[in-house]
């Protein structure tokens, strides 16, 4: 009786990729925003492996890891015309640019890498991105915007698809974990560089990373993981409803009709109004500025606002302005 021929193992990665990616034309142009390190080029390996030949991969030095960055920035391109894709690599002084803007570092590199990104897109007329964010990133980022006071949005973390202005954002590998990464480098032997930041705890994600989240673990299991993930499924869901109920703005505010609103309808209605003027960050903070115009007799009359705008309330209408008006 002749043999079978051992079936082969499909790799669980790839099966939850392919089925992430399945409403997306391999015939389709798009951006993948790779940074050398595991997930980056494990998702670039693994896209390539599935036949999405039509990628274009952008890759940005940050500035920060000197001669570490060079290297980085020579194993993307080498991995890039091994499998015959177009690049687009650029150098940042993030570093100056935190200090210009007083912001954190990392909130500078999301700046200048969101940048960068639409600039990619307009260039070569991509409309869509793919990033490497995955499951273990996605429970940080939960836990992080908890530990923040965040609302709703922030505790539902990162959508599997976003907007940056025109650019969709794709995370395909949300449904993976770290292990199940790591697990597929190693048997298609990807080759990545450590990025030595990762192992840092001056910056608070990398603590929850190293230290909260293995604390939680060794107190209650790895289940917590997945609770959180759930959850998180739950509130994304909750937060795109009430999203759809919020009303549609216009250039003003009414003082009276905030006031006659319920708090969570008026912070939304707040946020809307604030995020379609321009005020593209805005968020719990920007939100309470705003509200604060409605605070009784004692109220401020104007609040400040990222961008050089403010808010302003005169004749019981709440409006945006310059700084420079």
């Amino acid at each position: 009786m002749p043999k079978k021929s051992p079936s082969k193992t499909v790799d669980p990665l790839l099966v939850a990729l392919e089925a992430a990616m399945g409403g997306l034309s391999k015939r389709k142009k798009f951006l993948v925003g790779v940074s050398g390190g595991r997930d980056s080029m494990v998702l670039l390996h693994a896209l390539h492996a599935l036949g999405f030949q039509k990628m274009l991969v952008c890759h940005l030095d940050h500035g920060l890891r000197g001669a570490s960055s060079k290297l980085d920035a020579r194993l993307v391109k080498r991995a890039s015309d091994r499998m015959g894709l177009e690049i687009e690599q650029a150098r940042a002084r993030t570093a100056d640019y935190a200090q210009a803007e007083k912001k954190s570092i990392e909130l500078a590199a999301r700046d200048l890498r969101r940048a960068f990104f639409a600039e990619c897109a307009g260039l070569h007329r991509c409309t869509s991105i793919l990033l490497a964010h995955h499951a273990d990133d996605q429970v940080e980022t939960c836990l992080f915007n908890f530990l923040r006071g965040s609302g709703a949005a922030g505790l539902g973390g990162m959508k599997p698809v976003s907007s940056l202005g025109r650019l969709k954002i794709h995370r395909p590998l949300l449904g993976v974990t770290r292990a199940e990464i790591s697990n597929y480098q190693k048997a298609h032997r990807v080759a990545f560089r450590e990025d030595s930041s990762n192992k840092e705890t001056n910056y608070t994600r990398n603590k929850i990373r190293l230290q909260v989240l293995p604390a939680l673990e060794s107190a209650v299991g790895p289940s917590f993981r997945q609770a959180i993930l759930r959850a998180a499924d739950i509130l994304r869901e909750e937060e795109e409803w009430m999203a759809s109920l919020v009303p549609a703005v216009t250039e003003q505010l009414s003082c009276k009709e905030l006031r006659a609103m319920h708090p969570a309808l008026r912070s939304r209605v707040v946020l809307r109004w604030l995020r379609e003027s321009g005020v593209l960050d805005a968020g719990l903070v920007e939100t309470r500025r705003v509200l604060s115009l409605l605070d009784g007799p004692n109220a401020p009359s104007k609040v400040n606002l990222p961008g050089n705008l403010h808010a302003r309330r005169r004749a019981g209408v709440i409006f945006l302005e310059g700084l420079e008006n």
